[in-house]
């Protein structure tokens, strides 16, 4: 196996762990489990324990293979800094994760608290996917940037920021308003905050306004978006990269409206969840190209 292969495996990997994360918080299953890191006696026999087991090898698996990748670039690689500084923030990314996860567990945190676990995947997302795209950069022996990137660089990286920034407000935004209850207040409904031991929802007037709040930064994230393809098709720089982005946003609309029409039936509202983390995710692979092409030289193609 080659390092990047290992290291897209690490990613994908993380993605996996984000829509089990979700299909729990759908499923109230958060506390099937009352210990941590093993289950102890399960509180349910049912699909949330299925889901609740299923993410808790999923992140042994995703840890034993970390590890690997970390313990290997730090041999093979501890004189490529940038490669050694990204895999040492991943893996810090990581460890966070997996102590707020349980202590969200072993303490029974609040539900808004997840917000937290839901911002720091996105970011341990974006560094895996920045590591293996620096990985797969450094096992080419031609590399590809643009002929005129010392022109247009600067440019696509404000904007690919830009994008990658509206794109992570937009999902905390959307997490602080799932996870603090206010998606299901709106349809009369408590069961997450329940299941976090809460017992006052929000009210109508507050969950209305925290989703005005994420449908305007839904449209901040659109209007970077636009700003973000224009420039790549200007610069032809990461063309392919920037449709399939755009087209992820559609979907994830579209997804978004479907959750409130369906008053959040689990399956759309994963579906939603899973393609927030794709998105950002290309947001992150489009970003990382904007600082490689600086690192690798020049050459005649244009990197996508």
């Amino acid at each position: 196996m080659k390092l990047h292969h290992l290291s897209w495996t690490v990613t994908v990997l993380v993605g996996i762990q984000m829509v089990l994360a979700g299909l729990i918080v759908g499923e109230n299953a958060g506390f099937v489990c009352p210990n941590w890191p093993l289950c102890g006696h399960p509180l349910q026999d049912n699909m949330s324990l299925v889901f609740e087991l299923s993410h808790r090898i999923a992140a042994v698996v995703l840890g034993v293979l970390s590890l690997w990748l970390f313990l290997w670039i730090l041999k093979a690689y501890r004189g490529n800094k940038q490669m050694v500084y990204t895999v040492v923030f991943a893996m810090i990314s990581l460890l966070v994760q997996i102590i707020y996860a349980g202590m969200i567990v072993l303490f029974v945190f609040p539900g808004v608290a997840t917000t937290v676990d839901v911002i720091n995947s996105v970011i341990m997302l974006s560094l895996f996917v920045h590591l293996s795209n620096l990985a797969m950069k450094q096992s080419r022996l031609v590399q590809a940037t643009l002929p005129q990137i010392s022109s247009t660089g600067s440019v696509m990286k404000h904007r690919a920021w830009m994008l990658y920034l509206a794109g992570l407000l937009t999902v905390a935004l959307g997490a602080v308003f799932r996870h603090s209850g206010a998606s299901q207040a709106l349809f009369g409904e408590d069961s997450y905050l329940l299941s976090h031991e809460q017992h006052v929802p929000p009210s109508q007037g507050v969950s209305e306004a925290l989703l005005i709040i994420h449908v305007g930064s839904t449209l901040l994230l659109l209007l970077s978006c636009i700003l973000f393809t224009m420039s790549s098709f200007s610069t032809q720089f990461l063309v392919k990269t920037s449709l399939m982005i755009t087209v992820l946003l559609g979907i994830q609309i579209t997804l978004g409206i479907l959750s409130l029409m369906s008053k959040l039936q689990l399956f759309i509202v994963t579906l939603h969840w899973g393609a927030a983390a794709l998105f950002m995710g290309c947001c992150a692979y489009a970003l990382s190209q904007t600082y490689i092409i600086h690192s690798f030289g020049h050459s005649s193609t244009h990197p996508d």
